[in-house]
């Protein structure tokens, strides 16, 4: 029974997050204005679409809220660390804003790129969680795992060459095309920083206060959601509401969501699917460890790859599938799911390798991932 409920939860983490991307990214493709026209406008919203995350995010308060109820009063303190009550919930608005700014930078990349592309290119967070947990955190790194994330940076890289080479030797007037893939990935690779930052402030915060995962990810949802929708509405009153086409028109993207049965339901699919897909990423954490939900969680980018194949969004190529498989063993053998014996590895990758010590990805790796 064990074993049959830790395959469900790893299901449904590969599940809900391919649905996360693939919705997101069905969204973009739906025209919602002058859709018989010369100029066509589509659900290009990525201001709105990082408030319908947040509000996914929120809903997991739910679940928090009704474990606590049933659960034995939390004392003031656990071991060492007092608990987050009441106003220290503030606390978690700082890392809220990062969310803010790496999920808009994240919607508006996925404008721009292949979902698959985008998905591949989210893998080098580990890199700059890494490199971060090393410059802030003062975490120690082996020589392997600095070549791990050496082969998971290159995988990347070649994932987005693939994807850049492919548009520039199509045809001479995608030139501009080319531009906004580039822009794209730059996007992707600058969300993925402020993602890094956000881990780092959460990490500050969780070692010196108790915070219970689900509660971190819904109260993150909940000031996500406040600050989100306030930042809409200046942008709206200020300049927005003069421009019909702007991402901060409050009005037109409301009125395209609600107005538009396919953006409408899909945004429902995207908020339910990122309140379950939190739900089984904490529970594999618990119930199994988080360098297993972090590998499980390689799954899902095959997955969305697959599927953008099959839906005929975007073509194979084989140099995208090359740096999709250096991205995969990086890290795989990062995270410790791929051991390599040592008798096949150099000495210098050996010299500070001494008997146990604690893998890097059991200090850094996030109990919870929101994408």
């Amino acid at each position: 029974m064990a074993r049959f409920h830790i395959l469900f939860l790893c299901v449904g983490l590969i599940v809900t997050g391919g649905i996360n991307s693939l919705f997101t990214k069905y969204q973009d493709n739906q025209c919602v204005r002058d859709c018989k026209g010369n100029s066509p406008v589509f659900f290009n919203q990525p201001v709105l679409q990082t408030l319908q995350m947040f509000i996914g995010e929120m809903a997991v308060l739910a679940v928090f809220w009704s474990r606590q109820r049933g659960a034995a009063p939390i004392s003031e303190t656990i071991g060492s660390k007092p608990v987050v009550k009441g106003k220290q919930h503030f606390l978690l608005a700082m890392p809220a804003i990062c969310d803010i700014i790496a999920s808009t930078l994240l919607n508006l990349a996925l404008i721009m790129i292949p979902v698959s592309i985008y998905q591949m290119t989210r893998g080098g967070i580990v890199f700059f969680v890494a490199l971060f947990s090393v410059l802030f955190l003062k975490r120690r790194i082996t020589h392997m795992e600095w070549v791990s994330l050496v082969v998971i940076v290159l995988g990347v890289a070649v994932v987005g060459y693939s994807g850049q080479s492919e548009v520039v030797d199509a045809e001479p007037e995608s030139v501009p095309l080319a531009g906004s893939m580039l822009l794209g990935i730059c996007s992707v690779v600058l969300a993925l920083v402020f993602m890094a930052f956000q881990f780092i402030i959460e990490e500050h915060i969780m070692a010196r206060w108790q915070v219970i995962p689900l509660g971190l990810v819904g109260f993150e949802g909940l000031f996500g959601s406040l600050i989100t929708f306030g930042m809409l509405l200046f942008g709206h009153v200020v300049y927005g509401q003069k421009d019909v086409n702007s991402s901060f028109n409050m009005r037109q993207a409301f009125k395209d969501m609600l107005s538009n049965g396919k953006v409408l339901y899909s945004s429902v699919v995207i908020m339910v699917s990122i309140a379950c897909f939190n739900y089984f990423g904490t529970s594999i954490t618990k119930n199994v460890s988080a360098t297993s939900r972090s590998t499980v969680d390689t799954c899902r980018t095959l997955l969305v790859w697959l599927a953008s194949l099959s839906l005929g969004w975007e073509s194979f190529k084989f140099l995208q599938l090359f740096g999709f498989m250096l991205l995969v063993a990086g890290t795989l053998v990062f995270n410790g799911a791929i051991e390599i014996p040592d008798k096949y590895l150099p000495q210098f990758l050996l010299s500070d390798k001494t008997g146990e010590y604690d893998r890097l990805i059991d200090t850094i790796d996030e109990e919870v991932e929101r994408f």
